[in-house]
């Protein structure tokens, strides 16, 4: 999969409600997420949500009778993941290794958090072999 689109923050809140409810949703079962939210959305809102996801290839739509399904193209750890990696890229070049300096150096770390980084880097070596 190419780069991932970014989407504005009611469209992460839609595609957050589809995720939990496993990667699909009846049209019908969205609008009383939307509800239960408290955000006050018309049905107009939702689907112009809806279509822009679908413009930027995150969510797919099947018609099911007269009702229609909306799945998700990418998982929500794809999307994170592609968000990260794209972040990577534009701000430090691709360079991780300047990404995790960054951090690393803005923050006062404990024994447990080295001792995390470094099970976590033994993990990425040998799943590296």
């Amino acid at each position: 999969m190419g780069s991932i689109q970014l989407m504005s923050d009611a469209e992460k809140e839609i595609m957050k409600l589809i995720w939990d409810n496993g990667g699909s949703i009846f049209i019908s079962e969205l609008l009383e997420k939307v509800e239960e939210s408290g955000r006050g959305w018309k049905r107009t809102t939702v689907r112009t949500f809806l279509t822009r996801l679908m413009e930027k290839g995150l969510l797919t739509a099947v018609r099911r009778g007269k009702n229609c399904e909306y799945r998700a193209a990418v998982t929500e750890e794809e999307y994170l993941s592609g968000q990260a990696k794209n972040f990577v890229d534009e701000v430090f070049g691709g360079n991780v290794k300047n990404l995790l300096a960054s951090l690393l150096g803005q923050e006062k770390m404990g024994a447990d958090d080295v001792k995390e980084l470094q099970a976590f880097w033994e993990k990425c070596r040998e799943d590296m072999k």
